[in-house]
């Protein structure tokens, strides 16, 4: 497995694994109106639109196929402007539970770990595999909470923070 910066001929397996992810690990965790108006049109549009600026997208492969992808940037919180924010992390499920996340996590904090000392990752409250594999990589719930109205109802979502000291030194 290789992982790398993304480029902007990944965007179509970069926007199918986000669909993807969504619809499939969301499903039963949020609003099914809400999961049926994400499409893989819309997921096409806003990947192809550009696969750099503000934030930074890592792509895994294996035999040449993109199998999971993170992205990172700055953060969007108003208590936190100063950290990094891994906005991110999807592995196709055939993929996943093989080491693909935690390779692209290690990779993803360790480019963050460059210009920020700590990390946030906003989780779906309900995920609870994600919210395992974060503390599993040594993310601490830091006690914030978010909720957004989407169709159908509320989504929630809880913060964790990663420290992000000594991580550069351990990039890939």
């Amino acid at each position: 497995m290789l992982i790398r910066d993304a480029v902007d001929a990944d965007a179509d397996a970069v926007a199918t694994i986000h669909h993807r992810g969504w619809v499939e690990t969301y499903r039963g965790l949020l609003p099914d109106p809400y999961l049926d108006e994400l499409t893989l049109e819309a997921c096409l549009a806003r990947w192809r639109a550009g696969m750099t600026g503000a934030s930074r997208t890592y792509v895994a492969t294996s035999s040449d196929q993109v199998v999971g992808f993170a992205t990172v940037g700055r953060s969007t919180d108003g208590d936190a402007p100063a950290a990094g924010e891994l906005w991110d992390l999807w592995v196709l499920p055939e993929h996943r539970s093989a080491g693909v996340g935690a390779r692209l996590l290690h990779h993803a904090l360790a480019r963050l770990a460059v210009d920020h000392r700590v990390a946030v990752v906003w989780v779906l409250a309900g995920n609870t595999r994600a919210r395992a594999f974060y503390e599993r990589q040594g993310a601490l719930r830091d006690g914030l909470t978010r909720e957004q109205q989407v169709p159908g109802g509320v989504m929630t979502d809880v913060r964790y923070l990663f420290d992000l000291r000594g991580r550069a030194e351990r990039a890939e």
